[in-house]
Formats: structure tokens, sequence, C-alpha cells
């Protein structure tokens, strides 16, 4: 199902996301030891590409800062380095005097390996040291993919943590007299908040350690993003009334961050309401258009569910399957407010744009 269209390129942005740390600084000094680090792995046979990751890679360091290595190896010296018999620890490690964490992978799995978007934020900051052959800047530009399909999961999953974790189930704590789990249900909900607000940048979902602070650098945030925050996050109490507080915030603040990505005119729509308006609107706009054209891009099974099922009508030419769009039935439906159709889908219907 697409609801976005792929973005290539992130790592790529002159400005991106970044990290707003007030301890003091080491980065410098780690900086220039993470390099002569990778110098003289880079010396390795085997040895394909270096890059620095973690804290380091994203411009600071702190005292609790490691330097982060990742050493990309041909199989055969992969599989030596993993059984011990490479030049650095892999992992955590003190190594002559430094905290490190150095990963070692294979160049050919990587290559090979479908990358999670955690995996993907976090190459889309890494810092090239050693790439002779530019195997690894040709990896990473390959790999550097935010699809239609991960946003689309992404917000399935953040709109359910919102609506119904955040709001449902917080009412039925409420009636039940729990006003204790309702508050931690709220907490739990606001990971998926500040989420909706990288998707409505189009920048990867960042590490959850990592995504509040984050967020403070992102070029659209909800007005008062901080502030308002703040006050759902902090409990003052254990009470109905302190629920219906955060509860309340939460929503407004949800809203506005489901409108930056749906639009105004559909803040008020629901999931699913979104993806049937853009089924719907895809059949108008084609129509007719064959069951296999619809079901490149949308679940076909749709077409079986309402209100797509009673505007539309599969029909046959020269043996093949299409979807026509019954625009009679709906603009006679539309004068008198759909009687025939479920309450909850009329809202979309009216923003159904009929040619």
């Amino acid at each position: 199902m697409e609801l976005f269209k792929e973005t290539f390129g992130i790592r790529n942005r002159q400005e991106r996301p970044y990290g707003t740390i007030s301890s003091k600084g080491k980065y410098e000094e780690m900086i220039k030891n993470a390099k002569k680090i990778a110098n003289d792995l880079s010396k390795e046979n085997g040895v394909i590409g270096i890059t620095l990751c973690g804290g380091l890679s994203r411009g600071y360091a702190d005292e609790l800062s490691e330097i982060d290595l990742i050493v990309y190896l041909e199989n055969e010296v992969y599989n030596d380095w993993i059984t011990g018999m490479g030049p650095i620890p892999h992992s955590d490690a003190l190594w002559k005097g430094n905290y490190v964490d150095v990963e070692f992978f294979s160049f050919e799995k990587e290559a090979k390996e479908n990358w999670d978007l955690i995996k993907k934020w976090d190459a889309s900051y890494n810092v090239i040291l050693f790439d002779p052959k530019k195997k690894i800047e040709a990896l990473f530009n390959e790999k550097d993919v935010f699809s239609s399909l991960e946003k689309y999961q992404c917000i399935s999953e953040y709109f359910g943590k919102c609506m119904y974790i955040g709001n449902l189930v917080i009412l039925q704590w409420i009636n039940r007299g729990d006003p204790l789990a309702a508050n931690q249900l709220i907490s739990n909900a606001i990971s998926a908040l500040i989420g909706l607000v990288f998707l409505a940048n189009d920048e990867y979902p960042p590490h959850e350690k990592w995504a509040l602070n984050y967020s403070y650098s992102l070029k659209w945030l909800p007005k008062d993003w901080k502030n308002r925050i703040s006050e759902i996050i902090l409990t003052k109490e254990v009470s109905v009334e302190e629920v219906e507080r955060r509860r309340g915030l939460f929503i407004a603040l949800y809203k506005d961050c489901w409108e930056k990505l749906v639009g105004k005119e559909s803040r008020n729509l629901e999931f699913i309401d979104i993806i049937t308006l853009q089924e719907l609107q895809f059949i108008v706009d084609n129509s007719p258009i064959s069951i296999e054209k619809f079901a490149d891009s949308f679940d076909i099974k749709h077409l079986s569910y309402e209100p797509i099922y009673k505007f539309s009508n599969i029909i046959t030419r020269d043996g093949k399957k299409y979807i026509s769009f019954n625009r009679e039935k709906f603009i006679e439906q539309q004068k008198a407010n759909f009687p025939e159709i479920l309450e909850w889908s009329k809202p979309l219907l009216n923003l159904l744009k009929i040619k």
C-alpha cells in the first residue's frame, strides 16, 4: 500500500536533525583518536571500508561517549575476525586507552540484506573514514531509501498508538476506575507522537533513545512543541482529572501532527479513512481500471469493503476484469447525504473529487 512517495538520499541533505547536548564536549579529541584507529585498521587485509557511527558521526561526544566504528570486510576475513582472529576486539572494549565499540560487517551480506529503519537512520549519519573503491558510498546510496511501504507501516503503527492506546483505551481505564493504568498508557503513546513529527518532516524516525532530543531541531514542529510535549510527559498526580488533562493535550498535539501529514481537510479522518479515500480517488481518476493495476498499489481485498464496494462495479472487457466507478449512483447518494452508507464513512466521501 502506497501512502507516500519514496524518498531517496536523506543522508545527503545539508540539514539533518541533530542532538542538543549540554554536557562537556570531547568531540575533537575523540574524532582524532577514531581516525587513528580507522587508519590502523585500514591497513589490514580484507578491509573494504570503515565508517564512524554513533554520537561522534552526528557531531558530539561527552564523558559518556565511546568511539563507534563499523569495519566492512571481505566475507572470509569477516569469518576470521568474528572468531577472535582480528586485530581488535568486537563490540565494546577498552582499546589503547579508548572506549570503543567496533562492529564487524560482511560487505557481501550487508549489500544483500534489507536494512530496517533504525539501521537506515544510523547509516544516514555515518561518516566514511576509509573507502578506497567507493563501495561503501555506493552501498549507502543504494540503501538510503525511505520507502512508501515503510512510511505506511510507521504511520499505521503511530496512528494506532495515538488514537487507540492514547485515546480509546485511556477512556476505558477511566471507566474501569484505574487512573494509574490510564496515565501509564498515555506515557507509552508519547513515542508514537514523536514518531509522527519525524514523518511529518519526511525524516527517518530515530532510535527512541534520541527521538525526543532530536525532534527539537526538526524544520517543522507543531506550535510550542517542547512546552506542549513537556506538559504531556509530566504526571502531576494519579487521578481521573489528571488523565483527562494529559489526554486532552495529547490529542490536540496529535491532531496538529496528523494535519501536517494528511492535510487540513483530512485532519479529523481516521487512518483507515485516509486509505479508503486514496483508493476511491484512484478508482475515480482512472476508471475503468484493471484489477491488476489497482492491486499494484492497494490491497485488492478493499474492493469488497464499504464504501468502495457500493460505488464500484467489476466489469469484464476482452476477458479482463476492470473496476468501474459508479458516478451516477455516487452523485445521487451524495445529494441525499449517503443514506446507504455507514455514518463514519460519510466524511471521507465528501472529500472525494469527482470529475
